[in-house]
């Protein structure tokens, strides 16, 4: 899920912020619609992971449902190796089909 905020939501949040919050804002900018989207298109640049397809780019996520054994598996692989399970996942897919698919 995506959840970004709308332009009054940002609005509020960017008026109700000091110089502590948002050092990079100057006390005589006026918070204008143009101040607003500069924030917002900084803060959304910066949120959340880096793109796995390339920078910039958005990486396709897809979700799946494992059975109760494979899953308690791949959290303890996780917690042993120090992991996340969505890198462990992606491992896994990729070699399977590195070796599934004809080459290219």
């Amino acid at each position: 899920m995506n959840a970004r905020m709308t332009p009054e939501q940002a609005r509020a949040a960017l008026a109700s912020m000091t110089d502590a919050d948002f050092p990079t804002a100057s006390p005589d900018d006026d918070v204008d619609d143009a101040l607003v989207e500069r924030f917002v298109e900084a803060a959304h640049k910066t949120i959340g992971r880096p793109s796995l397809t390339r920078p910039g780019q958005h990486s396709p996520q897809i979700t799946l449902r494992l059975p109760g054994p494979t899953n308690d598996g791949l959290w303890r692989l996780a917690e042993h190796s120090g992991r996340r399970r969505s890198d462990i996942v992606r491992e896994a897919l990729d070699r399977y089909l590195a070796d599934a698919l004809p080459a290219a």
